[in-house]
């Protein structure tokens, strides 16, 4: 006799349950595994990233061939100052540009960095008591009322060339929903850009003796605000004109407070972008960016002592840096002879070994400054071999040489380094190939293994049992014949 459907219909549902466990667990094996696995090479993939990090961190070494004291410097009117060349990264000129002390309104021009990197000019601003209720009376504000709706644009505007502090305050509550939220955002994007002695506590330059920042810093953040086209077209728009709202009847005139723009006297050609402020902590500030055949200055002044002169005084000084330094881009067109005879040397060392050069790798410095003078000399590139120390028993070795620029009077930096792979040509070098040694496995993960397999026999061995019971079963009703009844 045959089993009956019921009991072929269980039997088949039993059977199916337990394969689809079967193949669950073993994907939650295969799971681990790559799991494991991914882990692994995330780490080894931080590694190298590490590694090439550091190899390709040069710094900006020209510092020393700059003049300490260099002849026919102006003297602006300013507690501290800095002539700033954003190109190379170099302190051109400056005094006491570390020391912090506050910038007034020149604040803004972080907040409208923000600005400019989170949000779009057509986007729409309701405005709330919140945006100018705690602005002191004696501020510049462009007048913004409770429900306005005004644009991102507008406000920018109104920062920029007015120096509107509702505006700007504005901007700030927009994006981080408080005053305290943005100015946290404020003090996080100064840390990223690599501001050192930089504290903000409100958006537009409120006077606080905790609200400080140096002359180094402010010079790194508009550095980073003139990469934005729109913050250089508004700070050199002469004027605009912002259209009626919902809340104001008439057209509003913002003409552009900077007189390296608006006073034809003091109008400064190579101007770019910058802000003046004024607050009696921190006395007259300006900050400033030129750029002139191909170079681009930022100067800095805090704490000068007359509204007027700070123009001149800025003027002078970028003039100064424009015509006794030079900034030079590294090419490493330049560089191709000495790279081959450098190569050549390394060649001639290895012959008769089993070493041969595998691969070249070469950084550079982008760009570095100098006095013209010492420019003006001419200079010679040289890639230095004093200390290199090949090992002949090595597989593989990376050998970094360093290369010089050298000019007149025994003055030599570092202008990049060379790298070069040596590796032994009868070796089996596989190096992205995985072994298979497990020792570096989680513990944990060792013992979920474990379990897993371990349930895995069991289900396999009690399958195996319900099997020959269900035969056994399924012969004995075959052969078993129910008495017949008379």
């Amino acid at each position: 006799m045959h089993m009956t459907s019921a009991g072929r219909s269980t039997a088949m549902k039993t059977a199916i349950w337990l394969l689809s466990f079967m193949l669950l667990l073993s994907s939650l094996t295969v799971w681990i595994r790559a799991d494991e696995e991914t882990s692994s090479a995330s780490t080894e993939t931080s590694v190298e990233t590490t590694e090439k990090v550091v190899s390709d961190t040069l710094g900006n070494p020209s510092d020393e061939l700059l003049d300490k004291d260099p002849a026919g410097v102006p003297v602006p009117d300013a507690a501290s100052y800095l002539i700033y060349d954003s190109l190379s990264d170099t302190m051109l000129i400056g005094k006491d540009y570390d020391n912090p002390s506050e910038p007034a309104g020149i604040t803004q021009i972080m907040t409208i960095l923000l600005a400019l990197e989170r949000l779009q000019l057509s986007d729409e601003i309701t405005i709330t008591k919140e945006m100018y209720s705690t602005i002191p009376d004696d501020y510049v504000r462009i007048g913004f009322t409770e429900g306005e709706i005004v644009t991102v644009e507008e406000c920018l505007y109104a920062s920029i060339l007015k120096s509107a502090n509702d505006a700007c305050m504005a901007l700030a509550i927009h994006i981080g929903g408080s005053e305290e939220n943005f100015v946290e955002m404020m003090n996080d994007r100064a840390r990223e850009l690599g501001c050192t002695n930089t504290h903000f506590t409100n958006p537009y330059g409120r006077s606080d003796a905790d609200h400080v920042t140096t002359c180094r810093d402010l010079a790194i953040i508009l550095k980073q605000a003139l990469k934005q086209p729109d913050y250089v077209k508004v700070a050199t728009t002469t004027s605009y004109t912002m259209n009626p709202t919902n809340k104001y009847n008439d057209k509003r005139i913002l003409n552009n407070g900077n007189r390296f723009i608006s006073t034809p006297s003091i109008a400064y050609e190579y101007y770019i972008g910058g802000k003046t402020a004024f607050s009696s902590s921190a006395g007259y500030t300006i900050i400033a960016g030129a750029e002139k055949e191909g170079r681009r200055l930022v100067g800095v002044l805090l704490g000068a002592g007359n509204a007027e002169t700070r123009y001149d005084d800025m003027m002078k000084l970028l003039e100064y840096c424009f015509s006794r330094y030079t900034t030079t881009k590294v090419e490493e067109t330049e560089l191709s002879e000495i790279q081959q005879s450098t190569l050549s040397k390394i060649e001639s060392v290895l012959t008769g070994t089993d070493l041969t050069i595998a691969s070249t790798n070469i950084q550079l410095l982008e760009y570095y400054s100098i006095p013209l003078s010492l420019a003006n000399t001419g200079y010679s590139n040289d890639i230095d071999l004093s200390g290199v120390v090949i090992d002949p028993k090595q597989d593989v070795q990376d050998i970094v040489l360093p290369i010089y620029r050298h000019f007149s009077e025994n003055k030599s930096f570092r202008i990049g380094s060379m790298t070069i792979r040596i590796v032994n040509k009868n070796a089996d070098i596989k190096p992205t190939e995985k072994t298979e040694d497990r020792s570096d496995i989680n513990p944990v993960t060792i013992l979920i293994i474990a379990v897993v397999t371990i349930v895995l026999i069991t289900i396999v061995i009690l399958a195996i049992v319900l099997f020959v019971k269900m035969t056994k079963k399924r012969k004995f009703q075959k052969n078993h014949k129910n008495p017949r009844i008379l």
